[in-house]
Formats: structure tokens, sequence, C-alpha cells
């Protein structure tokens, strides 16, 4: 038996993991047929309805999703990446409720974390068990635990199951793996297709590492090797980034003319941190933490500081930093009206200290384990029960948003997130709540309009001007920068631009003579010339992988 158990191991891990992806989510997503929502479930649950839409009109690679704001058209697709959605999207189209498909892809992403992170471990050296330890203090850490139930930000939720390996490239590149920079291309990769902002918060994360460790990244093959890592991540996120600088460079968006808060506003004192810590507290605006455990974590070693030639050090002192930019004692008003200030967030940087004094408590530097083999029986049961208390103590005070799973299914089209970020500056939402039948406007005295037809992505109409000057008709369609119009007239066809309604950021197109138009969003030439580079480097990677690991089997006979 014992035998069986050592050559079946990595598929009773993964086993383990599948149930533990179940069990973690049973009492708030599954038990009595209710779902727990949490602050952003109506953003994400309309991009996964609005993505399953696109693809049952035929649109593989949306840019404007057509379900949000009742048709008016929110780019959702373009400035928060879908990739991942698809799972959740196609089970849609395949006919599963709402409710399920979310519920299935949740417990994938926890699968996902799970696995990801005992890899990561597996790569930096860590025993199958140690591995299995820091898989289950990070997966189920209090701070990720908030970010599933009590806010939903899946996009920050999918970034941190790649987090661990971004940990795992950078030892592997101060221990002299150079030829393992692919794998921080890879999770960095998979951030960015995530949630851009987690992005930024492990670029900083990854900066702050290498200065720490200077000396060991001073070197040439590190540092072409860095190069190289950082250069084909931009090559395979280039399909999501570029369209990003396109339209930020024809239109001002709420984002930046109107931010939704201030980083400055955002902090918290350190007591409150730790208080929130010591005590599990369920997340509200302003009880982010880390939990007990690993605050008890940070605790042990920090201790470990004063000792000399003590292991992982830069690691407790990134866990400090990274804790104490989370307070108010860090100058944030300083980066207020700074690129940083997208961060929104600092309580967002937990997730780093979270991956960081998850990996100290498994790795055991304080000898632990060795000394109590029981404490690893001990702190699994512990981590066990802080899930279950978190989730008990999450449904008891968040009773209001409970929903059965039918009542989950039930969308609204105009939840687009609190900040309305990617609407264009000159759009006064409320107006655009108020006036949910969407017209074609235009100045009857001058154009006659008839046999409008509302497509789902398009609008197309006849149209005759009363003289031979051009006039403007309004369309009802938010406005993003690849809008076009096809015209029909005198027997020819022709595509033109359209135009930012400067007073409320809808869609204008300029008509003369007599004719018939069809407006819809067409993908742009950065688009196409953007994606054909990702799918390029993505197609060099895969062949070079492939042909350097037979090359090197080869070898290996010889």
């Amino acid at each position: 038996m014992k035998e069986w158990i050592r050559q079946h191991s990595q598929l009773l891990i993964i086993l383990i993991f599948f149930i533990l992806s179940v069990l973690s989510l049973y009492s708030v997503y599954l038990q009595k047929g209710h779902i727990m929502i949490g602050d952003d479930y109506h953003f994400h649950q309309n991009r996964i309805e609005g993505l399953a839409s696109s693809l049952q009109h035929g649109i593989l690679l949306p840019k404007v999703s057509y379900f949000f704001i009742g048709g008016y058209g929110y780019a959702s697709s373009l400035f928060y990446p879908d990739f991942y959605l698809y799972f959740p999207a196609i089970l849609r189209v395949l006919g599963f409720s709402l409710a399920t498909s979310f519920i299935v892809f949740s417990i994938g992403i926890n699968l996902a974390t799970f696995i990801l992170t005992y890899v990561s471990g597996r790569y930096m050296r860590l025993s199958e068990i140690k591995s299995f330890l820091f898989s289950l203090l990070y997966t189920l850490s209090i701070y990720r635990l908030q970010d599933f139930f009590n806010r939903q930000a899946i996009g920050e939720l999918l970034a941190m199951g790649f987090f661990p390996l971004v940990l795992a490239s950078l030892y592997l590149l101060k221990n002299g793996k150079e030829t393992k920079w692919l794998l921080l291309t890879v999770a960095m990769t998979g951030i960015g297709l995530a949630h851009f902002i987690s992005l930024e918060i492990v670029s900083i994360f990854i900066g702050v590492y290498i200065l720490l460790n200077l000396r060991y990244f001073l070197k040439k093959e590190i540092i072409v090797a860095i190069v190289k890592a950082a250069g084909v991540t931009i090559l395979l996120l280039a399909f999501y980034l570029v369209p990003i600088f396109e339209q930020m460079s024809h239109v001002t968006f709420q984002v930046t003319s109107n931010p939704l808060t201030l980083i400055s506003d955002r902090s918290y004192s350190l007591i409150e941190l730790i208080t929130h810590s010591f005590k599990n507290s369920v997340f509200h605006a302003s009880s982010a933490n880390i939990g007990v455990i690993l605050l008890f974590g940070l605790v042990i070693y920090t201790g470990m500081l004063f000792k000399r030639n003590s292991p992982n050090r830069e690691l407790v002192v990134l866990a400090l930093l990274f804790m104490f930019m989370t307070t108010d004692l860090f100058p944030w008003q300083l980066f207020d009206y700074t690129p940083l200030n997208t961060i929104q967030f600092p309580w967002r940087f937990l997730s780093i200290v979270t991956l960081v004094l998850a990996f100290l408590i498994a790795n055991d530097d304080i000898g632990l384990f060795k000394k109590f083999p029981s404490s690893q029986i001990i702190l699994v049961l512990v981590i066990f029960l802080g899930v279950g208390l978190y989730e008990k103590e999450s449904i008891d005070t968040e009773g209001k948003r409970i929903l059965s799973h039918h009542s989950y299914d039930q969308t609204n089209s105009y939840y687009i997130g609190a900040g309305h970020e990617y609407l264009p500056k000159e759009v006064d939402y409320s107006t655009i709540k108020k006036n949910k039948k969407r017209k074609v406007v235009y100045d009857a005295s001058k154009v006659e309009v008839t046999n409008i037809k509302m497509g789902f992505d398009s609008v197309a109409f006849d149209y005759h001007t009363k003289d031979t000057i051009k006039t403007t008709i309004t369309i009802p369609f938010i406005y993003y920068y690849g809008y076009q119009a096809k015209i029909i007239s005198d027997g020819n066809t022709k595509i033109i631009p359209v135009s930012l309604n400067k007073q409320n950021g809808l869609v204008d197109v300029q008509l003369s003579k007599k004719g018939s138009v069809s407006i819809s969003y067409q993908t742009t030439w950065a688009q196409k010339i953007s994606l054909g580079l990702s799918v390029m480097t993505l197609l060099v990677c895969a062949i070079w992988k492939v042909a350097s690991l037979r090359f090197t089997k080869r070898e290996s006979k010889k």
C-alpha cells in the first residue's frame, strides 16, 4: 500500500486538491442551493454573460460587449482580458445556468491555484509535504478568501494563482538558473491575462526583490534572461496592451478624468491591520487582512532578522515592506496623481505579503517541523478550521448577500463597475440609465430616417437628407475608437469613420444625400497587427520549447 501511494503521490495530491477546491466553496456557493455574492459580482457576472452572448452571435474575439448597458455597449472585453472567462462563457453557451457556470469556474480557479502553488514549491526545492503546506497556506489564506467570497474580485483572484510561479522564477534566477527564464514569462503572461493592476503590483515586487538580491542578479546571463522574459511577455500580451493604448490615445476615459478613488484615501492604520489580521476579520472596506496564521508567521520571522546568517532574510524584509505599504505610514499622498494611483487600494499589496509568508512558513527555516513532526498536522487542521470559521462568519454577517442560484441567474446589464472607468468622460451615466430605450437621434427638419434596424452589434437605416449639407445623426452606442459606418449611396459603397459626440459620449455619423448606412465596431489595424504578433510569438515559443526538449532528450541518450 505504501509503495502504491508513493508511486501515485502526485495523482493523490491532485485528487486532494480537487476535493479541497469543492469543500472550501461548499458553504458559500453550494449549500442549500444558495450563493454568497461579493462586491464585484454584478460586473463579472455580466462579463461572463456578455462574452457568452458575443459567442452566440458568432463574435469570437469581441472588443465591445453589447450585453452591457442594454445594448449601448461597453468595451469590457477590450480593457479587461476575457481569456479565462471563455471557460464559464462556453458553459453558458452549452446551456448551463449562470450560477452553475460560475461555480464550476470557481472550483477550477481553486484547483489551478492549488496546483500552481504546489508546482512552484517543487521548483523552489521544497519537499512534497512542504509544497503541499505552501499550497494550503496560500490558496486557503484569509486575504485570498476575502477576494473570493466577499469581493468576488475575479481578475485579482485569477492573477494570484500565478504569483507563486513568479516567486519560483525569481528563486531560480537568483540561483543561476538563467535557462528557466521562460517560467517567468509564463507567470507574468498568466497574470497579465487576468488583471492589469496585479501585473503592476507584481512588477513592483520583482523590482524590489532584485534590488535586495542585486549581487545575484548583476550578472550578464541573468540580466539577459530577465530582458528576454520581459520582452517575450510584452509580445505575448501585445494583443491586449496595444489596443488599450490605442483607445487611450483617441479617447479620454473616466478612469483618468474622474478616478474612482485616490490611493492615499484607502490605506489603513497599522493597528487596524494587525487587529483585523489577529481576528481573521471578514472583509469590509477597512478590514482587509492576512489572517492570524500568517500574522504569527510574520512576527516569528521578523525575529529571525536579528540572527546572523538568517536564511531568506530578503523575503522577510519584503513581507515587512509590503505590509508597511498597506498602511497610512507609507507616504501615499505623493502618488495620488501618478500611474500608481491605478492600484486604487494599498491593501492589494497584502497578496504579496500572503505569498511570501506562506512560503516562509512552509519552508520552515526555524526547523519547527523537524522538532515537532506533529506540528505539520496541527497546522493543516488550523488552516481548515480557519477556513470553516471564516466562511461561517461571512455567512452570519453578510446574510443579505446570500442569493438562491435562481436569483443569481437574473442579470442587470447596467452594472459596469463602481467607477465606470472605461466610459468616455463625456458620458453622463445617469442620463444613459434614464434613456434605456435606445433611439437613433436626428433633426427631422434636416434628414428623413426610415427602416431602422437595431441588430445585436450594429444599427442600420435608410436616410435622405433634405439639402446637400451634411447632417449629423447620433447612434445609440457608447463611442470607442473603431466604430465605422458602411454607406451605400448611388450604387457605391464606402467606409467612413464615425466621431465622438462631445455632449453625450455616443457615436455620431455625418451623412449627406440619400442612401443606406450600417454602423458597427470594426477591428482596427493596431488590434489586428498586435494579435498577429502575440500569436506568432506564442508559436515561436512553443516550437522553440519543443525543439529544446527533443534536443535535451537526444543528448541524454548519448
